[in-house]
C-alpha cells in the first residue's frame, strides 16, 4: 500500500493572508482583534486543504496568481501607508543643535 503525498500550496496562502492582514490594519489603523486573528487563521487553514485539490484542476499557475495578489496587496498597503504619510517637503525641518544656538536660541 502506497500514500500518495501531495504537497499544499501554504507557502502561498500565508503570505497572501498577512498581506490581506497588513492592509486591514493599514486601513483602520488598529491591529486585528483576537476574533479575526482566529477567522483568517481558520480560513487559512481551509485554504490550506483545499489548494492542493484546487490546483490538480485548474489549468493554470494558481502558484503564480496567489503570489500575484500577495504581491498586489502589499502594494496597496505601501500605497496607503504613502498616502497616510505626509509629503516630505511638509515635515518640518530638522535643526542641530549648532544651528539653534547660532541663532541665539
Amino acid at each position: 500500500m502506497t500514500t500518495d503525498v501531495i504537497a499544499t500550496n501554504s507557502a502561498a496562502i500565508t503570505p497572501l493572508v498577512t498581506a490581506g492582514e497588513g492592509l486591514v490594519t493599514t486601513i483602520t489603523g488598529k491591529p486585528l482583534t483576537d476574533n479575526a486573528t482566529k477567522i483568517t487563521r481558520g480560513i487559512m487553514s481551509v485554504l490550506d486543504g483545499l489548494l492542493p485539490a484546487v490546483a490538480e484542476r485548474v489549468s493554470f499557475d494558481l502558484d503564480g496568481v496567489l503570489a500575484g495578489a500577495t504581491d498586489a496587496l502589499t502594494g496597496i498597503n505601501k500605497a496607503v501607508v504613502a498616502a497616510k504619510s505626509p509629503a516630505p517637503s511638509a515635515l518640518p525641518i530638522a535643526t542641530t543643535e549648532t544651528e539653534t544656538s547660532q541663532a541665539g536660541v
